[in-house]
């Protein structure tokens, strides 16, 4: 039987009271008394960030919360980390520098257990680093600007939990339009979704999409432009891009990766863990 895939990523910023939208939603994702394991090593105090995230999630409902500190490649290695996805329903992953977490965590057996845990039902959470790194192409930083140019972003690898699709968090918030086009005008075949504050996408076996929380999504898709020029241009020149599609969604709005097309919030019908996919009317 099929495991359903199950990403639940947030922009960063998030209402961490116990009853806030998007953490609660995560936690009725992994089920009734969940077990969870928190992930915190992006950040430059990561005990204090895991224990903030445990304490929001005990007090939400889950039964128990393990805390991983992913100071370095070493701790990806550690058998006892690897256990403790086993007993886990859902797994999620604080912010911080999302560069130095995929460089001590990316290749290790921790995190191809990761992936593979992920692939069969193990539901994945993630605010701001902990967002972007499921990407295969991540954006790895960069700043905001008023239009797109090379010297605005820089791309690295992700941990490849979601292909074709580039996760980008605090989006409207710190100005990242631009950034994330050039990431766009540089691999026009993926799609790139800006997530902004206290905003979150819960994405269905990388196909279905579905937005929550206060703010909105921002999805660019370059597969059909007709010109970019992002290999003519220098790093601080601006770029060209002809026949970019652009849409903003809000709440209870979705997209359909695989089609690449928004979801109305009427033809979306409100989806859980134990739904399948065929099951989501459109």
């Amino acid at each position: 039987m099929k495991h359903q895939k199950n990403l639940f990523l947030i922009g960063g910023n998030e209402d961490r009271k116990p009853k806030g939208e998007l953490l609660s939603q995560f936690l009725s994702l992994c089920g009734i008394s969940p077990n969870i394991v928190v992930i915190s090593g992006a950040s430059a105090f990561p005990e204090q960030v895991a224990n903030n995230y445990r304490d929001i999630f005990l007090k939400g409902g889950a039964s128990k919360v393990d805390c991983i500190l992913f100071q370095d490649r070493r701790d990806g290695i550690h058998k006892k980390n690897r256990d403790l996805l086993d007993t886990a329903d859902g797994v999620f992953i604080t912010g911080g520098n999302q560069v130095k977490l995929v460089g001590a965590m990316g290749g290790t057996p921790f995190q191809k257990y990761l992936v593979e845990k992920i692939e069969n039902g193990l539901v994945y959470g993630g605010t701001s680093a902990g967002a972007s790194i499921v990407s295969r192409i991540m954006i790895a930083g960069g700043r905001g600007s008023f239009n797109p140019r090379k010297n605005t972003i820089k791309i690295s690898s992700g941990l490849g939990i979601l292909d074709g699709v580039i996760i980008d968090q605090h989006f409207r918030e710190r100005n990242r339009l631009y950034r994330m086009a050039s990431a766009v005008s540089s691999n026009p075949g993926e799609l790139a979704v800006g997530i902004d504050e206290n905003t979150a996408i819960h994405i269905i076996d990388d196909h279905i999409c579905r937005v929550y929380g206060s703010n909105s999504v921002t999805v660019l898709d370059g597969e059909e432009m007709s010109f970019t020029g992002f290999s003519n241009s220098s790093g601080s020149d601006p770029i060209t891009m002809c026949g970019m599609k652009f849409h903003v969604l809000t709440k209870g709005f979705g997209y359909d990766l695989a089609k690449r097309e928004p979801i109305k919030s009427d033809k979306l019908q409100f989806f859980n863990k134990k739904q399948n996919l065929s099951e989501v009317v459109l």
